[in-house]
């Protein structure tokens, strides 16, 4: 096998959005990190055990160049966690954390501002295309060549960062989901240093979604 002929069994397009570094915008719509701005007429920002949750990050699928398969039916994604803690794997949507995606942005509303403290800066994120994102060792959808096994990751290498599409950047191995929607990965929210926020210890949380697109999201996250 050559390596174009492994890369085209392996690559996959992705879109990862770059944080800060640009005049922001003040579309209500826009990108986030650290901020949350809009939410159907119906919701209200979420609480946890009685406390408001963080506002992790908003993000507009409709300015990316491409939508990834598994999110092609989605317009707009929200998410907030637990406020001094981080979520647990396994725990459900709506416990302590809280995913909203929305398939169109038409009847999003302002949403009401709760002065939450919060350790993330907020910063406003644009998305960019990768071409080629490579899986990590353990991902490998087919063996690896041996020529290639000294320098994988150097030769194919995995795009870091807040990420849809592609494939996971993992720390700790594969995902162990602990759902039974049997999901998969569907974008990543990854340490951000610039806006001061990590998950343990630089670490990287997964989200995932049932192959069938359902509404059911899953949630694990690694660190090192």
């Amino acid at each position: 096998m050559t390596k174009k002929q492994f890369i085209d069994q392996i690559a996959r397009r992705a879109i990862r959005m770059k944080v800060g570094g640009f005049r922001p915008t003040d579309n209500p719509l826009a990108s986030w990190i650290g901020k949350v701005l809009v939410a159907s007429a119906e919701e209200s920002w979420p609480h946890t055990n009685g406390k408001p949750m963080l506002p992790l990050c908003q993000i507009n699928l409709d300015e990316f160049a491409f939508k990834p398969e598994l999110v092609n039916d989605i317009a707009l994604i929200t998410v907030f966690i637990t406020s001094g803690e981080l979520p647990l794997d396994g725990d459900e949507n709506g416990t302590s954390w809280c995913l909203r995606a929305y398939k169109t942005t038409d009847d999003l509303v302002p949403l009401s501002q709760l002065k939450v403290p919060s350790p993330i800066k907020p910063m406003q994120m644009i998305p960019e295309v990768i071409e080629q994102d490579f899986p990590h060792w353990e991902d490998c959808p087919i063996p690896v060549p041996a020529r290639f096994e000294d320098n994988y990751s150097e030769l194919f290498p995995n795009a870091e960062g807040i990420k849809f599409g592609g494939w996971p950047t993992l720390i700790q191995g594969e995902i162990s989901w602990t759902s039974a929607i049997e999901p998969q990965f569907a974008f990543q929210v990854d340490s951000v240093e610039k806006a001061r926020w990590q998950w343990g210890d630089n670490g990287v949380a997964y989200f995932g979604r049932s192959e069938k697109k359902t509404d059911q999201w899953t949630f694990s996250w690694q660190s090192y």
